[in-house]
């Protein structure tokens, strides 16, 4: 036998009881990867790889599918061939990758020969406008996305 309980009741039940399944505040979203398109899939493996220590993962994929590889904290990167046509973004759009020091990079980046700025384009320009000291220069990968690379993991 089933017990019908008017809804007002019901309402007045669920309100008077302890912490309900409701009342639970919702999980805080995770990223869980940043995904590119890119026109050559090796040069990007490669530039993430030497430039951040990028190591790839295992993809679900055939072979010439997306290829993975792991950030910190679970996240990846998904590494997608078959961009044919140029990416075209300004550097607001960018992801952030976080280093302990800005100095291994810049090092590396004057061995490659590739420019950086700050957020408004100056060339070789460290910008240092962080209330909390943190530093922050801007790249783009092989294919054109731009990357802030900031030294928060300093303060970690």
């Amino acid at each position: 036998m089933k017990l019908r309980v008017p809804l007002s009741a019901a309402l007045l039940l669920t309100l008077a009881s302890p912490a309900s399944a409701q009342d639970k505040p919702a999980p805080v979203a995770r990223l869980d990867h940043v995904g590119i398109w890119v026109a050559d899939q090796k040069k990007s493996l490669d530039f993430y790889h030497d430039m951040f220590g990028l190591k790839e993962i295992p993809a679900p994929f055939p072979p010439g599918g997306p290829r993975w590889m792991q950030l910190a904290n679970g996240v990846e990167l998904h590494i997608q061939p078959g961009r044919d046509a140029p990416v075209t973004q300004p550097r607001r759009v960018h992801m952030a990758i976080a280093v302990a020091s800005l100095d291994p990079i810049l090092a590396q980046l004057k061995a490659r020969g590739q420019s950086w700025s700050d957020i408004a384009g100056n060339p070789g320009a460290i910008q240092n406008m962080r209330t909390d000291g943190i530093r922050q220069i801007f790249i783009q990968d092989p294919d054109g996305y731009w990357i802030e690379v900031n030294d928060a993991l300093k303060k970690r």
